[in-house]
């Protein structure tokens, strides 16, 4: 019977003495927690301000002024075939190779317009994803640098906005509702951006 009394105090002790330590281990983490840094990165801004997202907005500008360039110098050869047709006798061999030469140009006048609009199209599309991708790497780069734990994007929208569903879509999406001057590290984002460029 003493023995069973010794072993049930003994397992008591080791509950209580279980319980306070885990107590005591809760508390002491509690008051180790330190508050997390956070930084804020405007994406609008980083795009708007990089010198390098401008400098290939205006490689892209003047690929697209070629390309428009070269489709206007065809249309306007086009329309100089036609007008060379008005002179012809409709039916007649001239008349009939200016009516193919022109079919034939205004074929290959479309199929370039819209390679063109697909080839500028994929190259904006590969050349966002990978700058977002660097914009990224810039944040963990400034990040460490500040000894941030965490970065968050903030959007900055322009009101008022067209309509009702735009509206929501603004509502749904941003996360970050205001935050101090002192947690943007934007420039800082921008910097390391533009250091290779």
């Amino acid at each position: 019977m003493k023995t069973k009394h010794t072993i049930t105090f003994i397992v008591l002790c080791s509950l209580a003495l279980g319980f306070f330590g885990y107590e005591y281990s809760w508390a002491k983490s509690k008051k180790d927690f330190k508050p997390v840094k956070i930084g804020v990165v405007s994406i609008r801004r980083v795009f708007e301000n990089s010198k390098k997202n401008t400098k290939w907005q205006e490689d892209m500008d003047q690929e697209r002024r070629q390309m428009v360039a070269e489709l206007e110098k065809i249309a306007t050869e086009i329309k100089a075939i036609k007008a060379d047709m008005d002179t012809r006798k409709p039916g007649s061999t001239d008349y009939q190779n200016l009516m193919r030469n022109s079919m034939e140009k205004e074929s290959g006048l479309e199929a370039k317009e819209k390679f063109y609009q697909q080839h500028l199209t994929m190259k904006e599309h590969q050349w966002t994803e990978q700058f977002y991708l660097d914009t990224l790497a810039a944040a963990g780069k400034v990040a460490e640098e500040l000894e941030l734990d965490l970065v968050l994007a903030k959007d900055e929208n322009e009101f008022p906005v067209s309509g009702a569903n735009e509206l929501m879509m603004i509502i749904k999406t941003s996360k970050i509702m205001y935050n101090s001057q002192e947690l943007d590290v934007t420039n800082e984002v921008i910097e390391i951006l533009d250091k290779n460029n």
